[in-house]
């Protein structure tokens, strides 16, 4: 089987714009041609092939069978640069003869590991392309409607696709978002093996936490700052799905936390990545951000709700609060849906990937010692802050509890680049620093009913709960101390 790479970008169309999406397409003044195929995807019943980051499959079009290796790589956030090997067979049956040139040949060297072998999914759709020029680069620009099916069950697919053929990935984001000015196009975070897989396992609609960072020591600054704000996107766009359909807090809850981890990645790569285009895109962020901040707080306040007593301006007030969040959704789901969003989605990933930054200065250098100059700073300036959490006001508490948040958050996209003998001792920071922030922000969600709902803060009020929640930070920060920095 022949290797190629593929440099690719993925994106979901909603299907009620699927003719304005051939309008903007044949405006390209490009040939098109249309196919119905069926492509089978490959694995073990526990996923060996995809845990290994890779997916096997067996594409039909018409009398012709493709069989394919993809490498899966780093979780995406819509863009990818992979490897893919591809040979045509004969039949619908895998060749195992002709995947011994690629790494999933040697995963399936012995033969036990080839029976336990099954179809994991089924996708069918009708597949039109266009091969456009973009700036001086040949892009094919592929639109797949059809269906996922899997364990019985059966989901819609249509989504667009634009693989760079010959020449730059710029001209790959300048297409996408002249195509997204004319049509809603969001990133495209799931491969079609991976919804095979979450809707075999009964997990396609599930609410999702943030995704282990995959860093390489080999890596440089700015490939692992692409990687991290690609993760951000995945976390985000897993969970924005649901929020489209309905009012659920916990997949707000998440979708917010990746975009305060998307946020904290610009403020510690911002010595790195600061160019014209950071700040317009961090004032875009901020501004999204603080759509879904008002929408979460309202959940907190509600949660907390049942402390209050059923008198008659108690059950107004709760109606009232209900009436807040229900405005505050509405509002969310506008801002998703609204073109500024989109657009800045396609922006970030754009600038992250091929940004003019990353030809000057450090984007070059390794990642290991620019992670432990970050760290370093997190963690001095966290200890400042926490020198005396007794005597700190609560504007002083609340701003360590985001020092403390940036300082997780840091750690955690850097996980992978600890060497193995301080494992134990990050674990066990990053577990502290958890309980920290935890601890903290429920500090914090008291003075925010304060604020929002005076009344019901003040029924609530339990000054020993606060003091306990004090002492707990206190001792969180005290292990910390103890454990040390075990990046050193």
């Amino acid at each position: 089987m022949i290797e190629t790479q593929e440099v690719e970008l993925k994106l979901e169309l909603p299907v009620d714009c699927v003719e304005a999406f051939r309008e903007a397409a044949a405006a390209n003044q490009s040939k098109r041609r249309s196919v119905r195929q069926t492509t089978t995807y490959f694995d073990t019943p526990k996923g060996h092939l995809r845990k290994a980051g890779y997916s096997l499959r067996i594409r039909r079009k018409g009398s012709v069978h493709l069989q394919t290796v993809k490498e899966r790589g780093a979780d995406s956030g819509g863009f990818s640069s992979r490897s893919e090997w591809e040979q045509r067979i004969e039949g619908s049956e895998l060749d195992f003869a002709a995947l011994r040139g690629t790494p999933v040949g040697a995963l399936l060297s012995k033969r036990d590991a080839r029976k336990r072998l099954a179809v994991v999914s089924e996708t069918r759709v009708r597949r039109t392309t266009w091969l456009v020029r973009g700036g001086r680069s040949t892009i094919e620009m592929i639109l797949d409607e059809g269906e996922v099916v899997s364990g019985g069950r059966c989901v819609p697919l249509c989504e667009v696709e634009l693989e760079l053929k010959k020449g730059r990935p710029s001209d790959l984001f300048a297409l996408a978002r002249a195509l997204a000015l004319r049509v809603p196009l969001r990133m495209g975070v799931t491969s079609k093996s991976e919804r095979g897989f979450r809707l075999l396992e009964g997990k396609a609609n599930r609410v999702r936490k943030a995704e282990p960072v995959k860093l390489s020591r080999d890596s440089t600054i700015a490939q692992a700052f692409a990687t991290i704000v690609q993760s951000c996107l995945r976390h985000f766009r897993l969970n924005e799905e649901i929020l489209l359909k309905e009012r659920n807090a916990s997949a707000l809850h998440q979708a917010r936390v990746a975009m305060r981890r998307l946020r904290s990645a610009l403020t510690l790569f911002k010595p790195v990545v600061a160019d014209e285009e950071f700040e317009r895109i961090r004032s875009e962020l901020r501004w999204f951000t603080g759509k879904l901040g008002e929408a979460r707080n309202l959940d907190v306040l509600i949660a907390g709700d049942a402390g209050l007593g059923g008198e008659r301006e108690a059950a107004q007030f709760r109606k009232d609060l209900r009436q807040a969040r229900k405005a505050a959704y509405a509002g969310v789901g506008d801002a998703l849906r609204d073109p500024r969003f989109l657009l800045l989605v396609l922006d970030l990933v754009a600038w992250s990937e091929v940004g003019a930054w990353r030809s000057l200065g450090r984007a070059g250098h390794p990642i290991p010692e620019f992670a432990c100059e970050r760290l370093e700073k997190g963690w001095r300036r966290a200890r400042k802050a926490a020198a005396d959490m007794a005597a700190s006001s609560p504007e002083e508490r609340h701003r360590l509890r985001i020092d403390v948040k940036k300082l997780r958050y840091a750690a955690e996209f850097f996980a992978s680049l600890a060497p193995k003998d301080s494992k134990p001792r990050q674990r066990k920071f990053l577990d502290r620093l958890e309980a920290m922030q935890e601890s903290l922000g429920k500090l914090n969600d008291v003075e925010t009913a304060k604020a929002i709902a005076p009344e019901l803060a003040a029924q609530r009020d339990d000054p020993a709960a606060s003091a306990e929640l004090l002492a707990q930070a206190q001792q969180a920060y005290a292990q910390l101390k103890e454990i040390g920095r075990y990046w050193r």
